[in-house]
C-alpha cells in the first residue's frame, strides 16, 4: 500500500485473504520540500520487500466518475491527471507515486483507493451546494468529501473498542492532522463531513485556511492577486501557519503553554471550530453517538482534546483527565457521560481489503484496459 499524503508517505506491506488483513511491514517518512519527488520515490520503494503482487494506492479525489476501488489503467491515470487541480497538495503527487511504483514493479496490477468513497453515498442534500444547475452539470460542483479511510477507518477502530460491529455504530469522528476534517456516521455510514468540493473547505488546517467567505477570494482578485497566488496562499500558508507561524502542532502546543499569544490565539480559533462543528453533527445524529479523535493530533496531543471537549459540556461530555493526559488509545471520558475515544487511523489497511475486493471482482482483467 501507498498512501501518499500532504505531508508524509506511508508505505505498508499485507497479506490479505477473503479471511484476515496481516501487516507485515510498515513505514513512514515526511517528504522532503523541494526535492527531485520521482528520485525520492524511486529511493523509497527501493527497500519495499518482497515485491508486491500487487499495489494500492490512496488517491484523494476522483470526481463524481471514480468513486469505488477501481485498477489504474491509462483511461484512469488521465481522468485522475484532470482532477489534481481540485486537490493539489494530494493527486499531484499520488499520481507521482503511481509511476514509481509501475516503474518499480511493471506489470503488477495498481489498485486506486478513493478518500471519497466513504462519503459517496450521503444523503443529497449533505452534497448539494446552493449554486445554478447549469454549473452543478457544467463541472461537477457537488461536496464530496474527503479522509475518507481515515473515517472509516476510525468507525472501525471504535466499532471494535466496543465489540460491535461497525454498521451497528454510530459516532463523530475527527481526523485532525496536517488536513483536518469532521464526519457524521449514523449506523456505519457517513451521512455529513466538513470538506467539501476540495479538501480546503471545513475546519482550520496545518495550512490550508479551511472554510472562508467567497468573497474574499473576490476582493483579492479584483485587488491584482492571481488565482494561482490566491489557491498557493490558501492551501499553503493560511491555516494555523498563518495564524502563529508555524504549522507544527507540538511546538504551538509548547508555545501555548508558555502563554505565547499567537500560539494560544491559534489554538483557541483552531479548537473553536472543531467544537462548533462536533456539536452540529451531533444535532444532526440526534444526540446520538460517540465522539471519536484520530490522525496525528487528534492521537498525541491532550490540550488539543482538552480545548474541544471544553465547548461540549452540553453534549454530556467530560473527559477523564488522566485518561487524557495517556495519550494512549482508548475511552478517554469520564463513566457516565457520553463515550470520548482516541483511536489510532489506519487508512493502509482499509486500502489492502479494497484492492483485494477489486481484484477479486468477476470482471477484473489483469491486462491494462482502455
Amino acid at each position: 500500500v501507498v498512501n501518499m499524503g500532504a505531508s508524509t508517505l506511508k508505505l505498508a506491506l499485507f497479506e490479505v485473504d477473503s479471511r484476515a488483513v496481516r501487516e507485515c511491514w510498515r513505514q513512514e517518512q515526511l517528504r522532503p520540500i523541494d526535492c527531485d519527488e520521482a528520485a525520492w520515490l524511486r529511493e523509497c520503494l527501493a527497500g519495499f520487500t518482497p515485491a508486491p503482487t500487487a499495489i494500492g494506492h490512496r488517491i484523494v479525489h476522483g470526481g463524481t466518475a471514480l468513486v469505488r476501488p477501481t485498477l489504474i489503467t491509462p483511461a484512469v491515470e488521465q481522468a485522475l491527471e484532470a482532477m489534481i487541480p481540485l486537490a493539489p497538495l494530494h493527486n499531484g503527487p499520488s499520481l507521482a507515486a503511481v509511476r514509481a511504483s509501475r516503474a518499480q514493479w511493471p506489470g503488477i496490477p495498481s489498485v486506486a483507493v478513493f478518500d471519497t468513497g466513504f462519503h459517496a453515498d450521503r444523503p443529497s442534500v449533505s452534497l448539494r451546494y446552493a449554486l445554478p444547475d447549469e454549473l452543478v452539470r457544467a463541472h461537477d460542483f457537488q461536496r464530496y468529501g474527503f479522509h475518507g479511510l481515515a473515517h472509516e477507518s476510525l468507525l472501525e477502530s471504535l466499532a471494535g473498542s466496543r465489540e460491535a460491529a461497525p454498521a451497528a455504530t454510530t459516532a463523530v469522528t475527527l481526523q485532525l492532522g496536517a488536513g483536518c476534517s469532521a464526519c457524521a456516521i449514523r449506523e456505519g455510514r457517513s451521512v455529513e463531513t466538513s470538506m467539501g468540493y476540495t479538501p480546503l473547505e471545513g475546519l482550520i488546517m496545518g495550512t490550508r485556511s479551511g472554510s472562508v467567505d467567497p468573497a474574499i477570494v473576490l476582493r483579492l482578485m479584483r485587488a491584482g492577486h492571481q488565482a494561482d497566488a490566491i489557491e498557493s496562499m490558501l492551501t499553503q500558508r493560511a491555516g494555523l501557519f498563518a495564524l502563529a507561524g508555524t504549522a507544527d502542532m507540538r511546538t504551538l502546543c509548547r508555545a501555548a503553554a508558555e502563554e505565547e499569544p499567537r500560539a494560544v490565539a491559534a489554538l483557541e480559533l483552531f479548537a473553536y471550530h472543531i467544537g462548533l462543528t462536533v456539536g452540529a453533527y451531533l444535532t444532526l445524529l440526534g444526540g446520538e453517538g460517540a465522539l471519536v479523535f484520530g490522525g496525528g493530533i487528534g492521537t498525541h496531543a491532550p490540550s488539543i482534546r482538552e480545548r474541544v471537549c471544553a465547548m461540549l459540556g452540553a453534549w454530556d461530555i467530560r473527559l477523564d483527565q488522566g485518561l487524557n493526559a495517556r495519550n494512549a488509545p482508548g475511552r478517554i471520558s469520564l463513566a457516565g457521560t457520553r463515550d470520548v475515544y482516541v483511536c489510532r487511523t489506519d487508512e493502509e489497511r482499509i486500502i489492502a481489503r479494497r484492492v483485494l475486493e477489486c481484484l477479486a471482482a468477476p470482471d477484473f482483467s489483469p491486462a491494462p484496459r482502455d
